[in-house]
């Protein structure tokens, strides 16, 4: 049920990427971020009610709530923000596999020198190839890519997937470490409402309550909603129920392949056109994630 889980997950999350990627050409991206997160609440609301999480939440120190709203306000809030804001200018197709495999080998890394889990050589040989996969992915003109708005440069492209990347493994390691006795329910109302309200009220803040005035209506509205409870309630519980029951390397192994999934969706939704960089990038970011967590 665990790897089941994981793959769900990862499917999850790539029609959800394609789709955000979509909606981020017209409404900007700490809207997008902010109402998906908040519209999953109150589906985790039911969740943890039905299942009982209520005393699980209840029984929890202050520092396992408090370090779960800042994993929530790192990943979902920065990270994936700054995910959406980038596929626009980076690509589907140069985004979505670097970020995946620098996240799983940076938190392997992280999970080593922080949390005590063995060391073992597949990191540097999995290392390389993500470094190398990277390369061919990014490392090329923007004209090679699609027919779409004007990409970014490399350093800009490396950059943005370092930061998400990074943001992402921050908040892996505060879940993996801080999480306690909290079940896949109980820590994502903690995690996921914490990083919608807050990307929500800096972006309001900042822009003077103007960005108010680009939320979305009618169809978009409800595609985002339909995002939030799909992309972001079931599939980050679906996630940290993986990890609980088939093992953290395993689970982001498996999650791993969303960019395999996510790559043919960009073709047919996004039009975008696949090159044999994307191709050999992709294969070498997949297979150094695997020996990365399976050595």
């Amino acid at each position: 049920m665990g790897e089941a889980a994981a793959l769900a997950s990862a499917l999850i999350w790539a029609g959800t990427s394609v789709t955000l990627a979509r909606l981020g050409t017209r409404y900007p991206a700490p809207v997008l971020s902010s109402l998906r997160l908040l519209a999953a609440t109150p589906f985790l609301l039911v969740l943890v009610v039905a299942t009982g999480a209520t005393t699980q939440l209840r029984g929890a120190p202050g520092l396992v709530l408090f370090a779960m709203a800042g994993s929530g306000l790192v990943g979902y809030g920065l990270g994936d923000t700054a995910y959406i804001r980038s596929m626009g200018g980076v690509g589907m197709q140069r985004m979505a596999p670097p970020t995946t495999a620098l996240w799983v080998a940076l938190s392997a890394a992280g999970g080593i020198w922080l949390l005590d889990e063995p060391f073992s050589w597949g990191l540097i040989a999995g290392g390389i190839l993500v470094i190398a996969g990277t390369w061919f992915i990014v490392a090329q003109s923007a004209a090679a890519m699609d027919t779409g708005p004007a990409r970014w440069g490399t350093p800009r492209s490396v950059l943005a997937i370092g930061a998400v990347a990074f943001a992402w493994t921050v908040a892996t390691l505060v879940l993996a470490g801080g999480r306690g006795d909290l079940g896949a329910a109980a820590a994502g109302i903690v995690r996921i409402p914490a990083g919608g309200l807050a990307i929500g009220l800096v972006a309001s803040a900042a822009t003077r309550g103007a960005i108010l005035k680009r939320l979305p209506r009618g169809w978009d509205l409800a595609l985002i909603a339909t995002v939030g409870v799909l992309g972001t309630g079931v599939g980050s519980v679906l996630y940290i129920f993986a990890v609980a029951e088939a093992g953290a390397a395993r689970a982001v192994v498996l999650n791993s392949t969303s960019p395999l999934i996510a790559l043919p969706l960009s073709m047919l939704v996004l039009r975008e056109r696949p090159t044999g960089r994307v191709g050999i990038g992709t294969l070498l970011c997949v297979a150094g994630t695997a020996i990365v967590l399976t050595t």
